[in-house]
């Protein structure tokens, strides 16, 4: 590789990585077994010599909001000084998405070179561990967990994956968990109930530690409340021990005991970004000896950046992309582009994953949308998209006068949606982070990123495509 350009070397690397790191899936989702999953993890960090040990945590757990507010506690931490680690899942165009330093993604060198740590400690877990080799989840949270303890980060800011108890990371010893909204979704895993969920996610809630929730269910906070309860772990409940008044979608008030601060700038686009940044703020005030000035959550507040989720990708016409992928996200992404709108036409381009609630997500999409394109995403090693045909019937059902086109490859239905859209029309890209991230690479080339990472001259920014 000696001859190649440094981009060519990059991609190569990135190309050896990800195929590497895909082995690691072997053909099932998730194991439904708890005991064995964190035993495997368990074993793993032991061979690494704990990192997940080695800095201090905030775990974040829920349904809806988990990247938002991760997002939020780690922008408020670095704007307060603070070195900063935040593991999220799942990714959308780069597996380095995962691991974030400091607001800047690992670079793939040093990616890769955490993994071939990493992958010696598997082959060991592999030989050794009767339960077998740790899955493709669980190493990326090693990986997370072991380049953070590298670059010596003062806080891990650590997003679940699917529920709680069963969740690799649910071995962190994070002296704060937080609960986001929670809802429906994962029912295959998790359960067919709210109850059922909740008894999954509340399941991060540790001996001892402080416990932010943002959950609005009566029947959820009783069980919040009784986990903590039974764990002598103090709860504080967002709406009953803090509180928020939203002036719009960028601006709130937050209200604390013996302390408020008063309109706010919020990034994240949404008023349900200020439900978040409650949780958040509520959070860095928890840690134990650690002074957050006001001018750091504000800084962190107003500066903080998630790809993928409500983002704005071009103007004339404007293209919104949000991988909004359950019914309370598709809701809260329509009263967004409701208020965009002011008499705009929207186009929505729609793909939604296998198992997912396509029955409950469609309907306010439809109701939303004056054009309707429904489309897939490229699998994503076991996941795969609902057939367009599928979701076709079900936008007939909710609304049969609605416009409706299949166009199955996503960059062919962006470009199909952005020859029907005139300059002022609201194109939405929506029903999936796996459709965002195969859309996003209009604007932010994969490759474009991966030598961004490597050799940093200048964060990209997304440029309009011709039509």
């Amino acid at each position: 590789m000696t001859n190649q350009s440094p981009k060519n070397v990059i991609t190569e690397l990135y190309a050896r990585l990800e195929d590497e790191l895909s082995e690691l899936i072997a053909g099932f989702k998730f194991s439904s077994d708890i005991g064995l999953r964190l035993e495997r993890m368990q074993h793993l960090l032991q061979l690494l010599g704990h990192p997940e040990r080695k800095f201090r945590a905030v775990h974040i757990g829920g349904t809806s909001g988990k990247g938002s507010t991760a997002t939020l506690v780690a922008a408020i931490l670095q704007a307060a000084g603070f070195q900063v680690g935040v593991h999220t899942s799942p990714h959308l165009q780069i597996v380095n998405e995962r691991h974030q330093v400091n607001g800047r993604l690992i670079s793939t060198t040093a990616l890769y070179a955490a993994w071939q740590t990493v992958k010696k400690a598997v082959e060991e877990v592999q030989q050794s561990n009767r339960f077998g080799s740790p899955s493709y989840f669980e190493v990326q949270v090693a990986l997370s967990f072991l380049i953070f303890a590298e670059a010596g980060v003062d806080f891990g800011v650590i997003e679940v994956g699917l529920g709680g108890r069963i969740d690799p990371t649910n071995v962190i010893p994070a002296e704060v968990a937080i609960l986001t909204a929670v809802g429906l979704d994962h029912t295959e895993i998790l359960g067919d109930t709210i109850e059922k969920i909740i008894q999954d996610k509340a399941g991060i809630i540790k001996t001892g530690q402080k416990v932010i929730s943002g959950c609005w269910q009566p029947a959820v906070q009783k069980i919040i409340t009784q986990r903590c309860q039974q764990k002598s772990a103090r709860l504080w409940q967002l709406g009953r021990d803090f509180r928020v008044q939203i002036h719009d979608h960028a601006h709130a008030d937050f209200f604390f005991p013996g302390r408020a601060f008063k309109n706010v700038e919020i990034a994240l686009q949404g008023e349900f970004q200020a439900h978040n940044a409650a949780l958040a703020i509520a959070a860095v005030r928890q840690l134990e000896g650690v002074e957050i000035p006001e001018n750091a959550i504000r800084d962190g507040l107003a500066n903080a950046a998630l790809p993928g989720r409500v983002e704005i990708m071009q103007q004339n016409p404007l293209v919104i992309i949000d991988g909004a992928h359950n019914p309370d996200k598709i809701r809260a992404s329509a009263s967004i582009i409701n208020q965009l709108r002011t008499g705009r036409q929207v186009i929505t381009v729609l793909g939604v994953k296998k198992g997912k609630d396509a029955a409950e997500i469609v309907p306010p999409l439809a109701q939303l949308s004056d054009q309707i394109i429904l489309t897939t995403f490229q699998p994503k090693g076991l996941w795969t998209a609902f057939e367009p045909v599928q979701l076709g019937q079900l936008v007939v059902d909710a609304r049969p006068d609605l416009p409706l086109y299949i166009v199955e490859e996503p960059l062919e239905a962006l470009d199909f949606a952005l020859s029907k859209a005139r300059s002022d029309d609201i194109v939405l890209v929506t029903g999936s982070l796996y459709l965002v991230g195969d859309v996003r690479e209009r604007w932010f080339p994969r490759d474009e990123l991966l030598i961004e990472l490597e050799y940093p001259a200048k964060q990209p920014t997304p440029t309009t495509p011709p039509k």
